[in-house]
C-alpha cells in the first residue's frame, strides 16, 4: 500500500536545496510551460501541484507569458506551506502568487477552470497517483496542459549518480529509488487513470533522462 510520502528533509533544508540545486530541472518544466502555453479564453490560471516551497510558481512569475495568470502552488505538508508563503512573501511577487494547502488526489479547484497544470516530481510522492492523474485532468479547461516531471527507477546509472552528486555537495542524501516508476509502469498509469489518448510519455537527453515528462492535453 503506498501511502503520502512527504520528503525527508525539512522544509528549510528543501527550500535550500530547491534553490541551489534543482535550477536546471524546473527551469525545463518551467521553459516548457512557457512553450506549450495555450491561449484560451476567461480567467487564466496557472497551478502547481506539490510545490513545495513555491520555487517554480515564483519562476513563472518572472515569464512575461504569464502576465496576467493567476499562480497557485498547492502543497500537502504544513510545513512547505508556510515556508513557501514565507518565501514568496519576501520575494517581489508576493501580491501575484499564492500557495495553499492542497491535496494532489482533490484538488480545490472547480472543474475546468485551469490552463495550465505542472506537477514536478511529486507524482511518486502520492498514496493514489491514477487518482491524482485523473484530477489534474479534471481541472483542466479543454484545451488546456498538463505537464508532469518526474524521476524514473530506471534512470541510466551515469545520470543518477551524477544526480546523487549534486546533491551531496549541497548536503542532501542521495535520492531513494524504491517509490519512483519505471517508464512501463507510468505507461500503466496513465492507461488506469483513462488518459492514454490524450497523453504522451517524453525522456529527453542528458541530465533530463534522470526522469520523464507526462504531458496531457485536454481535448479542446
Amino acid at each position: 500500500m503506498r501511502k503520502n510520502l512527504r520528503n525527508l528533509h525539512d522544509a528549510d533544508q528543501y527550500d535550500a536545496y530547491a534553490s541551489q540545486a534543482m535550477g536546471p530541472w524546473d527551469e525545463l518544466v518551467v521553459q516548457r510551460a512557457v512553450e506549450l502555453k495555450p491561449e484560451l479564453a476567461g480567467d487564466r490560471c496557472f497551478v502547481d501541484v506539490g510545490t513545495g516551497t513555491g520555487v517554480i510558481p515564483e519562476l513563472v512569475a518572472g515569464y512575461g507569458e504569464y502576465d496576467g495568470f493567476s499562480l497557485i502552488g498547492f502543497e500537502y505538508f504544513d510545513d512547505m506551506v508556510e515556508r513557501g508563503n514565507q518565501r514568496i512573501q519576501a520575494g517581489v511577487y508576493k501580491d501575484r502568487i499564492k500557495i495553499l494547502k492542497g491535496d494532489a488526489h482533490a484538488l480545490p479547484l472547480p472543474d475546468a477552470s485551469v490552463d495550465v497544470l505542472v506537477c514536478r516530481a511529486t507524482l511518486h510522492h502520492l498514496e493514489k497517483p491514477v487518482v491524482a492523474l485523473k484530477d489534474m485532468a479534471r481541472v483542466l479547461k479543454p484545451g488546456g496542459i498538463a505537464i508532469i516531471h518526474d524521476p524514473r527507477r530506471d534512470a541510466p546509472a551515469e545520470i543518477l549518480k551524477a544526480f546523487n552528486e549534486m546533491r551531496a555537495k549541497v548536503g542532501y542524501s542521495p535520492t531513494t529509488l524504491d517509490e519512483k516508476f519505471t517508464l512501463d509502469e507510468v505507461r500503466a498509469l496513465v492507461r488506469e487513470a483513462d488518459l492514454a489518448a490524450v497523453s504522451e510519455i517524453n525522456v529527453a537527453d542528458g541530465m533530463a533522462a534522470l526522469g520523464f515528462e507526462l504531458l496531457i492535453r485536454k481535448p479542446a
